[in-house]
């Protein structure tokens, strides 16, 4: 059983779904924190790293940090890399529990050391010291990183359950606060520094074991004061004194800020930093170190050419970046920010997906509507078509009965006048008839022979007129009821799917600008909206010797672009330019509807605008 007094003033670090599950003891990490500081302390530049063996108990995947006793190194290097004698002393130091009363019932747990110069990660030096002397599988390793006024930054390692390592960063850091310490004035290093801050050399192996090389300090401060002189000591006096005074200051100045911030944009992370700040006056000092899961990219700021920002595409769920820049006199400025992708980051809010699931929902049931109605203008065609057929066929039943049942006209016979009295045998003569309109005188018959009686006067048969026509009424036909013919369909549109529209004038601030067809409320517009359904961008532009210059929201348009001439855009070479800020200056305050798809109203914003580029794209049906 391990000792419950050992979760008395104790921290725990884990991760979620890992082991092991580290507990370390809070005095314990306090000291380990003072060894580290006072390392730090010592020289300019970030003094020199140190290290240790951490002592404790592990058990069922939870380590214990109770205790540890520090690495003593001789003499100290920037670098915490060992030589043979070093691994001797180390090997000695992890074995020092079977002997030291101090740390009965505990076994070496682990082992610690300082970054003074990089961030928290195992190098190559420090995965072969951890492989070589702390192999199994429940030691971990502890990396600190100390500052002049940040706490210090602690993150552990450890092997996973398949044996790998993560050594690119430690799944999660925490910070401490530096125990308090004096500052005292620190001394130039002994090894050369470049004005980026980094080491002269390299010392990422293992050193020359001093005593092959060196003299005893005695001999050789001897030989120095017996070469140089008095006066000489006089001048190192004064260069201490100089020294100290300029480190002094250098140590109490602030760093400046770096101004790194990070932004999501859609499925991208924008990367932006303070090209003003002084420590990026020279950006040949300046790395951007971009940790992304197991990933590490490094990216010098000289080669991004004066820009202020980067565009990056995370592959994990966290992102994290730091930008250091270096300064005189070895110092560093460094700035950190993490990204960390949530699930509803990026989804669109209650409300508006709502309105989107409503949308579709309309659409489709418009769709549906639409093909109905058009099955019902083929069966109205179809029947009206059969309507008219029937009528056709009903008017010449009806034309043909009339003829058939029409009454004929009365033809009679030519009248034939009576027989005159010379046409008769032994007639005597009669005088000719008088045509005037005279009436009839009787006729007079002088008989010759007294016996022979007068023959009767004919009759003169009355004239026959005929029957006046009788008018044949046709029967009336049923009356057909038609119904009122549909408006013929809209044609479907067939223009261009895309288009620019051009606005040229003068629109002061806060001015509104209306624009109905071709018909803007001021200047003038090269042409207009199709009149179907459309999306629009707006965006404020100026009017240059060599085209429209149009101000863009997107990043992607910072080194810029440039469209020919043609008929898309009036025969104008448009020139895309990235600027967030003027695009601000431009608002749309009513889009095109369904009312009227050709009217767009815009307002500007907190300046002058000479120029506006209208982009639209038609809505598929």
């Amino acid at each position: 059983m391990m000792p419950a007094q050992s979760r008395v003033d104790a921290g725990i670090w884990s991760v979620p779904g890992l082991v092991p599950v580290i507990e370390y003891s809070r005095p314990v990490l306090n000291d380990i924190l003072t060894h580290v500081l006072d390392a730090f302390d010592t020289y300019l530049a970030g003094g020199y790293e140190v290290g240790g063996v951490l002592f404790g108990q592990h058990k069922n995947g939870l380590v214990r940090i109770q205790a540890f006793r520090p690495l003593d190194i001789q003499p100290p290097r920037p670098v915490f890399v060992l030589s043979n004698s070093d691994q001797q002393r180390f090997d000695a130091l992890i074995k020092s529990h079977t002997s030291d009363p101090a740390l009965q019932g505990m076994v070496p747990v682990g082992w610690y050391h300082s970054h003074t110069r990089d961030e928290i990660f195992l190098s190559e030096g420090d995965i072969e010291i951890y492989d070589r002397h702390l192999a199994e599988p429940w030691q971990v390793a502890m990396v600190l990183r100390p500052s002049d006024l940040e706490p210090v930054r602690v993150g552990f390692f450890f092997r996973e359950s398949d044996g790998y390592i993560r050594t690119d960063q430690s799944y999660q850091e925490f910070a401490v606060e530096a125990p308090p310490r004096e500052r005292t004035l620190r001394k130039p290093p002994p090894w050369e520094i470049r004005d980026d801050g980094q080491l002269e050399e390299d010392y990422s192996v293992p050193p020359v074991e001093p005593e092959a090389f060196s003299l005893p300090p005695e001999a050789q401060t001897a030989g120095f004061l017996k070469r140089t002189g008095r006066w000489l000591l006089l001048l190192v006096a004064l260069a201490t004194i100089g020294a100290g005074a300029v480190s002094l200051y250098i140590l109490n100045a602030p760093e400046p800020l770096l101004g790194l911030r990070l932004t999501p944009v859609e499925s991208e992370l924008l990367i932006q930093w303070d090209t003003k700040s002084k420590a990026l006056a020279d950006p040949s000092q300046a790395t951007l170190f971009i940790v992304d899961g197991s990933d590490r990219t490094d990216l010098p700021l000289a080669k991004l050419r004066g820009a202020a920002h980067y565009l990056y595409k995370p592959r994990t769920g966290r992102v994290d970046v730091r930008l250091r820049a270096g300064l005189p006199w070895g110092r560093s400025a460094l700035e950190l920010a993490t990204y960390l992708a949530h699930p509803e980051i990026g989804k669109p809010e209650p409300e508006l997906q709502e309105a989107r699931q409503i949308e579709r929902s309309a659409r489709k049931n418009l769709e549906a509507l639409q093909a109905d109605l058009a099955q019902k203008r083929g069966e109205t065609l179809a029947l009206q078509a059969r309507l008219d057929e029937s009528a056709r066929a009903r008017e010449q039943a009806d034309e043909a009965k009339r003829t058939k049942f029409a009454p004929k006209p009365l033809v009679l016979p030519p009248a034939t006048n009576p027989p005159t009295p010379r046409d008769l045998p032994g007639a005597p003569e009669i005088a000719a008839r008088s045509t005037a309109a005279a009436p009839p005188v009787p006729l007079q018959v002088s008989l010759s022979d007294p016996r022979m009686k007068a023959p009767p006067e004919p009759v003169k048969p009355a004239p026959v007129q005929p029957p006046p026509p009788v008018a044949v009424q046709p029967p009336p036909s049923p009356a057909i009821v038609r119904p009122a013919p549909l408006p013929p369909p809209k044609p479907a549109y067939s223009g261009p799917a895309s288009g620019k529209i051009i606005w040229i004038g003068e629109l002061p601030r806060d001015g509104v600008l209306r624009i109905e067809g071709r018909r803007p409320s001021t200047g003038a517009v090269n042409t207009e909206l199709p009149g179907v359904p459309v999306h629009i961008g707006a965006y404020p532009a100026e009017y240059t010797n060599s085209g429209v210059k149009v101000f863009s929201p997107n990043p992607r348009l910072t080194a810029g672009k440039t469209e020919p001439a043609g008929a898309a855009n009036g025969y104008t070479p448009i020139h895309y330019v990235y600027d967030a800020k003027a695009v601000r200056d431009l608002i749309v305050e009513q889009m095109p509807g369904a009312g009227d798809w050709k009217r767009i109203v815009l307002r500007a914003g907190g300046r002058r605008l000479s120029a506006i580029v209208i982009e639209w794209q038609v809505i598929p049906q």
